[in-house]
């Protein structure tokens, strides 16, 4: 089973998206979208669809997603992807800040109307609706019929607060979610955000009482953590004493701060019973490769 990962895609006219053809040739199973599938801002105009009417907002989001999904080699992988959509393959994702609202958004900081449309417009474009106010949910994964896990895909932004201690960022009902979807598979599990644990000071480790909760929720278990956001390729191994890979690959088209230049960045998680191959490309190729023993979860570096 191989799942191809990225995130984090800023259409500009007139540049062209290699990405998206250097990932089919890897003939991925499944395809995890995981955050800032557009840019409602980008530095150095960063906030400003705060102040916008609310009509606008919508106006604005709404083409920016027909303009990314009528890229050419965007387009055609999303479609192959999802001529089998389901448990054997497909296309899923959840959002980030720059397809939520704006930079670092909140979902406190953001109006009804404004959460309510993007919602809609993400349902619309990514053809995932759960049936919660937020973008949490699962999907399990198999591989030639036979069942192999599950992805389950987090939401870190429609219920979040600023950064607090004690602040939420999940809320209790998406903890609840999560503690069942773990105590339901025996399996492989993958979990997904637009957020980052620890590969950034902007992650999850600001909301200190919710981290340790997620801490505890998945204390023994074997998890990989897939994510974007921060503009370039990560790979951390476990920490203290979780057994969770954190592994992020985030610039499929984007600048870092518009000096490093456009990316390519993508993810490949290629699952067999026996081991866990992961490979993260830049634009020059191949850039980190790690393989883990599903037995052990012991991991080699390449």
């Amino acid at each position: 089973m191989k799942i191809a990962f990225a995130s984090c895609m800023n259409l500009r006219p007139g540049h062209a998206q290699p990405v998206w053809d250097r990932i089919a040739a890897h003939k991925p199973d499944y395809l995890f979208l995981l955050g800032d599938q557009i840019y409602m801002d980008f530095f150095p105009h960063l906030e400003e669809p705060k102040h916008w009417a609310d009509d606008y907002f919508g106006q604005v989001m709404a083409q920016k997603y027909t303009d990314q999904w009528n890229v050419p080699g965007f387009k055609q992988l999303v479609a192959s992807m999802r001529e089998r959509q389901g448990p054997e393959g497909g296309v899923y994702g959840t959002w980030d800040d720059h397809d939520f609202a704006w930079n670092n958004a909140c979902g406190s900081q953001v109006n009804a109307a404004k959460k309510n449309m993007s919602r809609a417009l993400f349902a619309q474009f990514m053809q995932i609706d759960p049936p919660v106010a937020g973008l949490y949910y699962s999907t399990p994964l198999s591989h030639a019929g036979q069942r192999i896990g599950r992805a389950i895909f987090l939401d870190t932004r429609w219920y979040s607060e600023e950064p607090g201690d004690s602040h939420t960022l999940l809320g209790e009902d998406q903890f609840q979610f999560l503690q069942q979807e773990l105590q339901d598979e025996n399996g492989f599990v993958v979990i997904c955000a637009g957020m980052p644990i620890r590969a950034t000071g902007n992650g999850w480790m600001r909301y200190r009482d919710e981290y340790a909760k997620f801490r505890a929720l998945i204390q023994g278990r074997n998890v990989i953590f897939l994510s974007g956001d921060i503009h370039e390729n990560a790979f951390l191994p476990p920490a203290g004493a979780t057994k969770m890979f954190e592994v992020i690959s985030s610039g499929a088209f984007v600048t870092k701060y518009k000096v490093v230049g456009e990316r390519e960045n993508f993810g490949i998680l290629d699952y067999t019973p026996t081991v866990t191959d992961i490979q993260l490309f830049d634009k020059h190729g191949l850039e980190h490769h790690n393989v883990i023993d599903n037995a052990t979860f012991d991991h080699q570096e390449l």
